[in-house]
């Protein structure tokens, strides 16, 4: 007599309720206003209703670490705060000590990696929608979604990015029909980017993909034959369908370079950001150990702009458009150390190093997984340092929420998979 088979138990749910904010950041992120916050809020409830579970559960020393990041985030917002803020100077410090708290839950109550691969091809497709929409249907100068115009760019390129990694990694185990919805989502979530003319995220993608597709180069070639093929054949089809947007965004930065060159005209997106970086520069270099501080920044910039020695173009802005400038010379360098840490910190944790993915040769599967997630987790720090060039991005709250949110969310989705690979019988493990 057979025994009976084992019936799957469902999932606890605060594990479920993590699934569906897996799917919800990335495929909500860009088709609703603060869509990238639904999954933010469905977390953050987890947390406070499983407070008593998950905080007695131990910890990696690498999420420690990554909430310890944060949290110096949160000091680091909190010491440059505008007074006229008021009960918004706790804002942003509020979004990294929240995020601390969704991170440790997360990690004890982990989502399935699909539902994060599923999201972001909803997110994808749904930004290029929209784009198309606002272009052709209303007949916009450029696509904005439901934010700014460059934000809403350069998350939509961050999506098309992570899922082309993903789809990549998981290829082979992916049937004909997922397999289109994944090209079909990359190339919508770079048309976005296309269309939304945030030139920001373009060199940010310039300085990923050698990285990137480098790496993949020499440790997974199958990989990188999938990826780097694949967006090839993409961004030139898209540049062709596009020309016209791309050669009109090109033509009117030289411009705007030459104009500042030529003239000091800093009027413009492009010789305002130089102008900004001009004077930041300058005023970093004499406090270059403690800053000026917000006030002071602000103060300065007034008296040296209406001393002439600055366009006045840049008085009522709050930030430099570059994050290390920007950090630099309001708190001193302690600024950009800190900043650099939450850069290189989801770098380290993710990176996918042999002796990381050596465990998961026992299952194809749940290896093409990790590696999907890590490639993810390593590629968002690496786009966000491009976007950061060009623009304070973690002043934005789509900025923080989404590389929050997303890399809490791969970093737990990755102790699903050990948790898979832990629960296999010692024979295959071994095998």
């Amino acid at each position: 007599m057979k025994p009976p088979l084992a019936v799957a138990q469902p999932a606890p749910w605060p594990e479920q309720l993590s699934t569906v904010a897996a799917f919800a950041t990335p495929g909500l992120a860009l088709w609703l206003p603060s869509g990238y916050s639904y999954g933010a809020v469905l977390l953050l409830l987890g947390a406070l209703l499983t407070l008593h579970r998950w905080s007695r559960q131990p910890q990696s020393a690498w999420t420690w670490a990554f909430a310890a990041a944060m949290l110096a985030m949160a000091v680091l917002w909190a010491l440059q705060a505008d007074p006229a803020e008021s009960f918004g100077r706790a804002d942003r410090p509020a979004k990294y000590t929240l995020g601390a708290m969704c991170l440790l839950y997360v990690t004890v109550f982990p989502p399935r990696p699909k539902a994060l691969l599923a999201g972001l091809v909803v997110g994808t497709v749904g930004a290029g929608a929209i784009a198309v929409w606002q272009m052709y249907g209303l007949h916009a100068e450029r696509a904005w979604g439901h934010t700014n115009a460059i934000q809403y760019g350069n998350l939509a390129l961050c999506m098309a990015a992570m899922l082309a990694l993903y789809a990549g990694a998981v290829w082979a185990h992916m049937a004909w029909a997922p397999r289109v919805l994944c090209v079909l989502g990359v190339a919508a979530g770079l048309n976005a980017s296309v269309l939304s003319q945030s030139r920001g995220g373009w060199l940010a993608l310039l300085l990923a993909l050698p990285v990137l597709l480098g790496w993949l180069a020499l440790h997974q070639r199958r990989v990188f034959k999938v990826v780097s093929l694949g967006v090839v054949a993409l961004v030139l089809l898209l540049s062709v369908a596009n020309r016209g947007v791309l050669q009109e965004r090109w033509k009117l930065m030289e411009q705007e370079v030459q104009g500042y060159e030529q003239r000091g005209d800093a009027g413009n997106s492009v010789g305002q950001r130089l102008e900004h970086w001009r004077f930041a520069w300058d005023i970093a270099r004499e406090r270059p150990l403690l800053g000026w501080g917000f006030a002071g920044y602000m103060a300065e910039k007034a008296r040296r702009a209406e001393a002439g020695q600055y366009h006045r173009s840049i008085v009522e802005y709050k930030f430099v458009h570059n994050e290390f400038l920007d950090q630099w010379v309001k708190l001193g360098v302690a600024g950009p150390l800190v900043l650099l840490l939450f850069y290189a910190l989801p770098i380290a944790m993710f990176a996918p190093l042999a002796s990381r993915m050596r465990n998961y040769r026992c299952d194809a599967a749940l290896g093409a997984h990790a590696l999907a997630l890590r490639l993810c987790g390593t590629c968002v720090p690496i786009l966000y340092v491009g976007f950061g060039l060009t623009q304070v991005f973690f002043a934005h709250n789509s900025g923080i929420m989404f590389y929050l949110f997303m890399l809490m969310l791969c970093w737990a989705a990755l102790h699903s998979l050990e948790r898979q690979l832990a629960s296999l019988p010692v024979a295959e493990v071994l095998a």
